[in-house]
């Protein structure tokens, strides 16, 4: 029998009546690990000004909900400044299970769900002291901390790339670690403009 889109479209609503309107192939939460230099912060973690999750003391590791909107991580711990970093969420797209057994209506419940979108696994704050005794101190630190995350970026894209099975699915993944290791590197820029110096 030639295949049709009323042949489509009855797999779908089969497969939607016994997913009982599930996601049906991504999920609709994954796991975020929460790293902080040092540890032992408290992190909060808000989405659109509502907490989804508390990590205290860093490190941890969190479920939260996907969502096309980004949560801010923001930690805080004696001794150092107040900071946060920005997980931002990522299109996945369509996955060939969606299309195969879910048709438009499955792609439809994953992108209604946000099981279609994606944070970076994993994210790291860098705690700034509340002061430094000189420039120097200050400027070692911070150019440190930069190097540190820029090197913690090519190494997640290098072992990403070494495992690469699909094209599209790598380059979803490169682009996640990257866009979160520039947010990483632009916080720590900013911050080293504000630290303050004893001296």
């Amino acid at each position: 029998m030639p295949f049709s889109y009323s042949r489509l479209a009855g797999l779908a609503l089969a497969t939607v009546a016994l997913s009982g309107c599930a996601t049906l192939t991504t999920g609709s939460d994954q796991s975020v690990t929460v790293l902080t230099d040092p540890a032992g912060a408290e992190c909060r973690m808000e989405r659109e000004g509502m907490t989804v999750a508390i990590v205290n003391p860093t490190p941890g590791t969190v479920q939260v909900d996907k969502s096309k909107n980004s949560i801010v991580v923001k930690c805080a711990a004696d001794g150092f400044q107040d900071t946060f970093a920005t997980l931002s969420s990522e299109f996945q797209g369509m996955t060939v299970g969606n299309v195969l057994f879910g048709g438009i209506i499955g792609v439809a419940i994953d992108a209604g769900s946000g099981a279609m979108n994606e944070y970076p696994s994993q994210i790291t704050l860098l705690l700034v002291p509340d002061s430094f005794p000189n420039d120097e101190k200050r400027d070692t630190f911070f150019q440190s901390a930069i190097d540190r995350a820029e090197a913690r970026t090519e190494a997640a894209v290098a072992e990403i790339r070494s495992k690469c099975v699909d094209d599209d699915g790598c380059k979803r993944e490169v682009t996640l670690v990257e866009t979160s290791g520039a947010s990483e590197v632009s916080q720590l820029k900013s911050q080293w403009a504000m630290a303050k110096v004893d001296s």
